[in-house]
């Protein structure tokens, strides 16, 4: 029987460096940026915070179904997700910066607006400040508090191989994917369809959890092409990243059909508080990118990922991802900076320093949790059956 290395996995000092380097640029820029462009960062740093969470929570939704599923093919990887979703607490740390921004970025924040706005009146029992900071804090502890359960019960299998964990996560996995789902379109809902109070949209929270979950697909992807060029690609093998392509495929489909519906909806019924959403976005500069949005989250993903051969060849399946990432920032900058923009969308260092900086903060926490346990659940009951047999390998 062959023997499969479990640890051992450091990151190198050059990759250490860069990493530095990157959330080093962004936090300068965020801090230049407060006294500089506060209009301007805060709205940024909500991206860059929204992204975070997504990764984080997406994994540990990836987590959740393999388990409720059984999904023994899985296995082997399993703990990538889980390294990711151990950046929820930088992310809650992060929501509460975000609530020194709150009088920037959200309009119902202010009573003096409030006042004047009707339709903001009627809405005040849900958005108001002591409220909307309760409920933020409700979502971290809830996703925290699961998701750790679940990781945790993981690596204390690894010990002394106990059934009982694995039965304990598919009860906690179901749980998590139930109460996730609709916390986390509750947290779209606030962080995001509020900057626009009086616009709605009743698909607005399954769009963004399909692009929640594509993107942390497409990160998984990225993590398991590093993993095999680091010298594990008899652990995590071809088969593993045609199946995490096959995913991605399904859910950059599924992304595009939760973005048509909602475009439809909104335009079939034709209500002025719902269509100026629109309106705004598909003239102009904002026209433009919502194109390129469509292109990159769907289209272009689509096309490459279709062939077999292609979602197991590592260069490719790493450089669809790279899109899909740049794909649901895009996303992301789209329903958020038109409020701060305006009719003409820009792009420089407030808009750049602060994804740069999350992204390497994200990288760093990830890339250092692999070093710290085995890298493969060494007791799960389903491993065997997730790994390549000897005959089966190159």
């Amino acid at each position: 029987m062959r023997i499969y290395p479990t640890s051992g996995f450091e990151i190198s000092p050059t990759v250490k460096r860069l990493l530095v380097g990157f959330m080093t640029f962004g936090f300068v820029i965020f801090l230049i940026g407060l006294f500089r462009a506060p209009e301007r960062i805060w709205p940024n740093f909500l991206i860059a915070e929204y992204y975070l969470i997504g990764l984080g929570l997406g994994a540990t939704f990836f987590i959740a179904i393999q388990y409720t599923t059984n999904g023994a093919w899985a296995t082997a990887i399993r703990r990538i997700p889980e390294a990711m979703s151990s950046t929820l607490p930088i992310a809650g740390m992060g929501v509460l910066v975000l609530i020194f921004g709150i009088h920037t970025l959200y309009e119902w924040s202010h009573e003096t607006v409030v006042a004047q706005d009707s339709i903001l009146r009627e809405k005040r029992v849900w958005l108001n400040e002591p409220f909307f900071i309760a409920r933020l804090i409700v979502y971290f502890v809830i996703w925290i508090g699961l998701s750790r359960m679940i990781v945790n019960a993981s690596y204390r299998q690894d010990e002394n191989a106990d059934l009982a964990y694995t039965h304990k996560n598919v009860r906690n996995s179901a749980i998590f994917i139930l109460v996730g789902a609709y916390t986390f379109c509750l947290a779209s809902f606030d962080l995001l369809m509020s900057l626009q109070p009086h616009w709605y949209s009743t698909v607005f929270g399954f769009l963004n959890i399909t692009g929640m979950f594509l993107s942390s697909l497409a990160m998984i992807a990225i993590l398991v092409v590093v993993l095999r060029k680091a010298g594990y690609s008899h652990i995590f093998t071809a088969d593993h990243l045609q199946t995490v392509g096959n995913m991605m495929l399904t859910f950059c489909t599924f992304w595009v059909y939760m973005w048509v519906s909602q475009h439809m909806l909104i335009w079939y019924s034709n209500i002025p508080e719902e269509t100026s959403y629109y309106i705004f976005r598909h003239f102009g500069g904002w026209g433009t990118l919502s194109l390129l949005n469509v292109v990159l989250n769907w289209l272009l993903p689509f096309f490459v990922l279709m062939p077999r051969a292609t979602k197991r060849h590592d260069k490719t399946m790493f450089q669809v991802a790279v899109v899909i990432l740049i794909g649901h920032w895009l996303d992301l900058y789209i329903m958020v900076m038109p409020t701060v923009y305006g009719a003409h969308p820009t792009l420089n260092i407030w808009e750049i320093g602060p994804i740069l900086g999350v992204l390497a903060l994200f990288f760093w926490v990830v890339l250092r949790r692999l070093g710290k346990h085995n890298l493969t659940p060494v007791n799960d009951p389903y491993l065997v059956e997730s790994l390549p047999s000897p005959a089966s390998e190159g």
